[in-house]
């Protein structure tokens, strides 16, 4: 990469899964901003930056090695750029080309969930996670339908997408999972920047509940300071056996209930038009539940990402269980249910029994 005649060069693109043509404008900001962060702390780990608890990007860093981006290409969601300095007319440095360099190796390693490439590339620890931290902001909504896709002049393109976001969680979990830790959804309160320490509002219980992080973790507080929020780490129960406080906060994310995008049953029986399922939050406030009654179809987790598991799992077995299935061996409502889920498909009639 580093004898490219370009190696400022990148470009970056949305996929809709739908081949829709419109794209939210928050999620090309979400995956720019997100690049533009990596490749800063791409460059603080070429120039040997030391880092300790609170990563601070320099003016010198953000002024060398700012992303640029020309106007979209017509009919398209790819962006062409470039990283530079913002000074004009300055003949890209060989630092620029290492940079790139490893914004991409470590990406493809974080793909592979390759930890021995990702510690040789980047050796301090905390900027590793934190790089790992700006590729994971930068995936889409787990079942929104979108992905994206950046590359530079040569080599393979890096896609953002929810495996990527199952690699990360591959390498950041730790060797032994405690049962312990899991996601809590709780209306924020209070924010105690000084004392890394935040409240929230536990509603099956009307109890307020602390929660202790990590000052890396403010940028995502700063991002996702609404009323809901999720927040993950080791929880703390009462004797009631609901949560008391929350400790080693590993997460902190706004609560997202965007609808998600289906375009297959699974991989081999895809959708003739994508189904667009809207989720929305029980009534303890915990769980995120998707339904479509036409399907037979209910399904709840923590998590998004959880929930797009959940339905993928659902979805399968609806249409392995259902749709595969002769009439001989169905009853009537199960052959509705049959129906109403071959409609939907886009494999002819004579592929089902």
């Amino acid at each position: 990469m580093s004898g490219s005649p370009h190696p400022d060069f990148i470009e970056f693109s949305i996929l809709p899964e739908d081949g829709g043509h419109e794209v939210p404008v928050a999620l090309l900001l979400q995956g720019l901003q997100g690049l533009q962060q990596l490749i800063h702390f791409g460059a603080l780990s070429i120039e040997n930056r030391t880092i300790r608890q609170r990563v601070r990007i320099s003016g010198e860093i953000q002024q060398r090695y700012t992303l640029h981006c020309r106007p979209p290409e017509p009919g398209s969601f790819k962006v062409a750029g470039r990283v530079g300095d913002l000074r004009p007319n300055l003949v890209p440095t060989g630092d620029v080309s290492r940079v790139m360099e490893l914004v991409h190796g470590f990406s493809h390693a974080t793909l592979k969930a390759d930890e021995g490439e990702l510690l040789r590339l980047v050796p301090d620890g905390r900027l590793r996670v934190r790089m790992l931290d700006c590729l994971r902001g930068m995936v889409p909504p787990p079942g929104a339908g979108y992905a994206y896709e950046f590359r530079n002049c040569v080599g393979a393109p890096v896609r953002i997408d929810e495996v990527m976001s199952a690699r990360i969680e591959s390498v950041l979990r730790p060797q032994a999972p405690r049962q312990s830790i899991r996601t809590i959804t709780g209306q924020l309160e209070a924010i105690a920047f000084s004392e890394h320490r935040l409240s929230i509002l536990y509603v099956p219980k009307g109890r307020t509940l602390e929660c202790l992080y990590d000052e890396s973790l403010e940028p995502m507080l700063f991002e996702n300071r609404r009323d809901l929020i999720q927040v993950t780490g080791r929880v703390v129960d009462a004797e009631d056996g609901h949560p008391r406080k929350i400790v080693e906060v590993s997460r902190i994310e706004e609560l997202d209930l965007s609808p998600f995008v289906i375009t297959e049953f699974e991989p081999g029986a895809p959708l003739a038009e994508p189904l667009r399922l809207d989720p929305f939050l029980g009534d303890d406030q915990q769980l995120i539940h998707l339904q479509e009654p036409s399907l037979d179809l209910d399904v709840f987790a923590s998590t998004r990402g959880e929930l797009l598991q959940e339905l993928r799992g659902q979805l399968g077995m609806l249409w392995n269980e259902y749709a595969q299935e002769s009439d001989a061996g169905l009853s009537a409502p199960a052959q509705q249910l049959k129906r109403a889920l071959l409609a939907l498909a886009k494999i002819p009639d004579h592929a089902t029994r």
